[in-house]
């Protein structure tokens, strides 16, 4: 009864200030009989006027279903924070309103650009920095890497840092920047998804090994950190430097560190079909492979590993395992 309705017929869905309800306020939950006026809505399974037409959107906000052209309702359309009409929303879908002026459009890119300078920074910062609580498994993954290169002889130092920057910057931070839906409980809309782009663009820039050469037809987006390219490619190199000096971590440290984090995450996760997708997507595709290495490898000649995984195989082809 005490809903406003705008004048140009948005609803807004009413929050607890709408209510009064002032910050350290103690609520009680008080169960609510079912009457009947919601017995027939939960009974209903045909869209009408008398059910609340509200959806979850990606930020987990009620909103409105956009444009009911069958039923020809009259009911205003509801939201609950910002009407769809003032943000990108998924009752928009990918439709953007502006069209690109540049005339108008580059001052507006470059003043916001000046906005997020020092948040961009900061995060760079943030995740290259060599530090005590960085994970022992990037210091022991680094050495790996390290010590495949000497053991083969590379000498061009390009090829390792590739090894680096495609096993954690270009595969788990881009993956991060172009999609915060996946940590966060938000709505990505089209344009922040542009805008996100446009900086793990320069991330991914910045683990490059190549230089790019730029000119006046170069993508603006490419145009826009151009400047500050070389500082954080300074960043990058100074980040696999400094995991480089840290004190080397043992595999003991590592099966450790990996036996702790197991049981911090204790039947929350089910093994059973990691172990499936181990086996049919990596094991049975390169079983010769493996088997080949293991049968080399001294230690892994020690411990038996190549018949261990023969009978593996065995099982679970429903073979005797004697016969193999």
């Amino acid at each position: 009864m005490t809903t406003k309705v705008e004048s140009s017929g948005w609803r807004r869905l009413n929050t607890l200030a709408h209510y009064g309800v002032k910050d350290s306020a103690i609520m009680a939950l008080v169960h609510r009989p079912h009457d009947h006026h919601t017995l027939n809505n939960a009974n209903c399974t045909t869209k009408c006027n008398s059910c609340a037409g509200y959806g979850m959107t990606g930020s987990g906000s009620p909103v409105s279903h956009c444009g009911d052209g069958e039923s020809n309702s009259l009911e205003p359309n509801v939201y609950h924070l910002v009407k769809p009409v003032d943000h990108d929303s998924p009752c928009r879908g990918g439709e953007r309103t502006h069209k690109a002026i540049p005339e108008i459009f580059l001052t507006r890119l470059l003043s916001t650009k000046g906005t997020v300078q020092k948040f961009v920074d900061d995060f760079f910062k943030t995740i290259l920095s060599p530090n005590e609580t960085l994970p022992p498994a990037i210091k022991w993954l680094f050495d790996l890497f390290d010590e495949a290169g000497r053991r083969h002889g590379l000498v061009d130092p390009e090829v390792v840092l590739a090894w680096k920057s495609n096993s954690l910057p270009l595969r788990f931070w881009v993956n991060f920047i172009k999609n915060p839906d996946f940590i966060l409980d938000v709505h990505k809309s089209p344009t922040v998804d542009s805008c996100l782009s446009v900086i793990a663009q320069t991330f991914m820039d910045a683990c490059s090994t190549t230089e790019h050469r730029l000119g006046k037809d170069s993508p603006s987006n490419k145009l826009l950190f151009a400047k500050d390219i070389t500082q954080y490619k300074a960043m990058v190199r100074a980040f696999y430097n400094g995991v480089r000096t840290m004190p080397p971590v043992t595999d003991q440290d590592m099966a450790a560190y990996l036996h702790h984090l197991s049981l911090n995450h204790l039947g929350q996760l089910d093994a059973k079909p990691a172990l499936q997708e181990l086996f049919h997507t990596y094991i049975t595709r390169y079983y010769v492979q493996i088997i080949e290495t293991l049968e080399v490898d001294p230690d892994c000649r020690s411990l038996h590993l190549a018949h261990k995984l023969d009978n593996v195989m065995c099982t679970i082809n429903g073979e005797p395992t004697s016969m193999c």
